[in-house]
């Protein structure tokens, strides 16, 4: 058994084209644990690395893997949070590390300086390429949590430098135990169009079932008429309890491949095509991810091969078929599961029940499309969709705190790929209009800010989802709160000074943060609500005065004053 698992390892690995002779070192000091895998299926996008678990901690010691020069950085409350980009010419990749606690000091210094002189807490720069030489093994900062991550961990990414496409970090033979194969839990099968699966015009999931290592579903399915299928599955590696995403996908009809999908490699521009990739209804209800082993009328992504009728099955006979779909990771660790399919030609439609429809009106793929009503209006490019739809649109009555009426643009479980704008009127007096904006709710009570300019009486906006949208108003300030700072505090042994800042409606848009006048660099984590300066050397011994300005999305302003002495 070792033997046949050795051999598919190989086989795999150069089938993947695992040719990479780099020895570039691990970015950390210590056994390489992942909470995340390349590839995997992440909010619009793929995930571009791997990330690696850091013991619950941050402060750890992230290392280059490679000579180099620092060539990007970048700080931001959201996103990838303070990242270092390093370029390494002589392999022509560049690495890059993110979510990260604290620089090293000769980086450090180089980035404090860039936030003074654009007094500002996000930065992104590039760096002369002579600035910031970077030796293998060199340490570059400590390991953290800042920007969206959502805990202690390193992200770390391969790219490519000439095309800046990632690249599986995995290839590059860094020591990572995974001998656990996928998991996979439930098929789905798509009922295309007019066909029927065990009579009804209605998909289908099944659970899988596992015993003694094997994979099944309990009974054959009758269809008639073209299907897909969709597999939700996820991947796990030796100490770890995580569900990582798989390497690849293949799908074969009675042995013909008709379908294949692989993570080798990934393209930022058609990161977002993942919502044409992913059953992105089934994400938004169940919040599990299937993987679609067909092609939408519109996704661009290039991770697929082996395309026959771009996945889709269509089979004219009365008889039975195989149907098998095979599940790897990078390691060569392989899931199969084999199922029946009986086809028929003879349908018994069993009627589903449909929903009511209020107003509903064609959605083309390929065409600008525009929908007006009386206080809506709605103008989405051509493209802007997955592929075309009957586009739903009704009101509710106004509910407490809206202007006007509740409008529910379609349904929030359909992915729109670009941005549209969104126009809806209501009636506001002229002294309250600066003050409203167009925001996302959940019908509960909770509203999510969108935003918007009024012109010709219609609010507008642009928005890349569907949902329910209302009018709404925000006339309340921020809030500021000293956490270890207050007027007339004196500091002794103190080393910063801290904040929590919040505003529970439109969000907080922009802070200030200055001593006896002068911008000060403030490090904000959202995920706290908290603003931390760290008290620099050159800050001298006496009377001070510290000034916070806080501004949320609509120009609500809230300031705080503290005199100090240090």
């Amino acid at each position: 058994m070792k033997l046949v698992s050795s051999v598919l390892l190989i086989i795999t690995l150069l089938s993947n084209n695992l040719t990479f002779a780099q020895d570039y070192q691990a970015p950390l000091d210590f056994r390489l644990l992942l909470s995340g895998t390349f590839g995997e299926l992440r909010g619009n996008h793929f995930h571009a690395g791997i990330d690696i678990k850091t013991e619950g901690v941050e402060g750890q010691k992230v290392y280059a893997i490679a000579d180099g020069y620092i060539s990007r950085i970048k700080v931001s409350t959201w996103g990838y949070g303070k990242v270092i980009y390093i370029t390494h010419p002589e392999t022509g990749h560049t690495s890059v590390y993110a979510h990260l606690q604290k620089f090293s000091p000769k980086i450090d210094s180089i980035v404090k300086k860039e936030h003074y002189k654009k007094e500002s807490f996000e930065i992104n720069f590039y760096p002369n390429r002579t600035a910031l030489t970077i030796k293998k093994g060199e340490i570059i900062a400590l390991s953290g949590n800042s920007g969206g991550s959502a805990g202690a961990h390193l992200h770390f990414e391969i790219r490519d430098t000439k095309t800046e496409h990632p690249i599986n970090p995995l290839q590059f033979g860094f020591k990572i135990k995974d001998n656990i194969a996928p998991t996979l839990k439930k098929l789905k099968i798509y009922a295309l169009d007019t066909t029927l699966i065990n009579g009804y015009n209605k998909s289908k999931i099944i659970s899988i079932d596992k015993k003694d290592n094997k994979y099944s579903i309990k009974d054959t399915v009758t269809i008639n008429g073209a299907f897909a299928v969709g597999i939700f599955t996820y991947d796990k590696l030796d100490g770890s309890y995580n569900k990582n995403g798989v390497y690849s996908i293949k799908l074969c009809v009675d042995t013909n491949t008709c379908y294949q999908f692989k993570v080798d490699e990934l393209d930022f521009s058609t990161s977002r095509y993942i919502n044409a990739h992913v059953d992105y209804k089934e994400k938004k209800e169940s919040k599990n991810k299937y993987h679609r082993c067909y092609i939408l009328p519109n996704n661009k992504l290039d991770n697929y091969s082996n395309l026959v009728n771009n996945g889709i099955i269509s089979i004219k006979d009365t008889l039975l078929h195989n149907v098998n779909l095979e599940v790897t990771d990078i390691y060569g660790n392989i899931s199969t599961l084999d199922f029946k399919i009986k086809s028929t030609n003879n349908p018994v439609l069993n009627r589903c029940p449909l929903p009511k429809d209020t107003l509903s009106t064609h959605f083309s793929l390929g065409k600008v499309n525009i929908f007006k009503q009386e206080n809506i209006e709605l103008h989405m490019e051509a493209f802007s969709l997955y592929e075309p739809l009957r586009f739903h649109y009704n009101t509710t009555d106004s509910v407490d705190g809206v202007f006007g009426k509740v409008h529910h643009v379609h349904f929030n479980n359909t992915p729109v790929h670009k941005k549209y704008v969104l126009s809806i009127k209501a009636n506001v007096t002229d002294n309250l209009k600066r003050k409203t904006y167009i925001a996302t709710t959940d019908m509960k009570g909770n509203f999510w800010h969108i935003g918007g300019t009024w012109k010709d009486g219609f609010l507008k906006t642009k928005t890349r989802e569907f949902g329910d949208f209302c009018i709404i108003a925000d006339t309340t300030n921020p809030e500021i709160k000293g956490v270890n700072i207050f007027p007339g505090k004196v500091f002794n042994t103190q080393t910063t000074i801290k904040l929590t800042i919040k505003d529970k409606n439109s969000g907080i848009k922009s802070y200030r943060g200055e001593i006896d006048g002068k911008w000060i660099l403030m490090d904000y984590d959202y995920k706290r609500n908290l603003l931390r300066f760290d008290i620099e050397k050159s800050l001298t011994k006496g009377k001070h005065t510290f000034t916070l300005k806080v501004i949320d999305n609509v120009g609500n302003e809230k300031n705080y004053k503290a005199e100090f002495t240090y």
